[in-house]
């Protein structure tokens, strides 16, 4: 390769006709302003009993947050049991898979070969049902602990402002 580089030429400035019409015109020019002055703040005699202020909302903040945070929490605790579960099916499977392996290799006919498949077969559906039916548990009651804060306070915020 060359080490020599090519220079583009330089292109030529087309003027713009939006451009063109703009220079054309001459802008006005508007009198200095003066710097906008801060309304003055009417005096606060007394505060409404319905506006409780910042501090309310602030509260109103801060509980929703520790809301959410213990749904979050319980939500975890339930992937947490889902994933232990699900580890536990695993590796029950695994060692399903490698026992009937292993009576494989032992096999002196078709027909023990067939059995031992369908021993395999039976067994790993009886855990998979077993199992499906603890996730689904599992699941429900993970959902169900999640909403709880959030339902809570939701419920109270209802309550506070609807029924009090």
């Amino acid at each position: 390769m060359s080490d020599i580089k090519v220079k583009r030429a330089p292109r030529e400035s087309v003027p713009s006709e939006g451009l063109e019409a703009a220079a054309a015109e001459p802008v006005p020019s508007s009198p200095p302003a003066s710097p906008p002055q801060p309304a003055t703040a009417p005096a606060m005699v007394a505060t409404p009993p319905h506006a409780a202020g910042a501090d309310n909302v602030f509260a109103y903040g801060q509980e929703a947050w520790a809301a959410l945070a213990e749904a979050q929490a319980a939500a975890a605790r339930g992937f947490e049991a889902l994933v232990g579960e699900i580890n536990t099916l695993t590796r029950s499977e695994f060692a399903a898979a490698a026992d009937s392996a292993t009576a494989m290799l032992g096999v002196k006919t078709l027909a023990e070969a067939v059995e031992i498949n369908l021993g395999y077969a039976r067994r790993s559906f009886d855990a998979l049902i077993g199992s499906t039916a603890k996730l689904s548990e599992i699941g429900v009651k993970a959902a169900a602990d999640a909403s709880r804060p959030i339902l809570t306070r939701l419920g109270s915020g209802l309550k506070a402002t609807h029924f009090g």
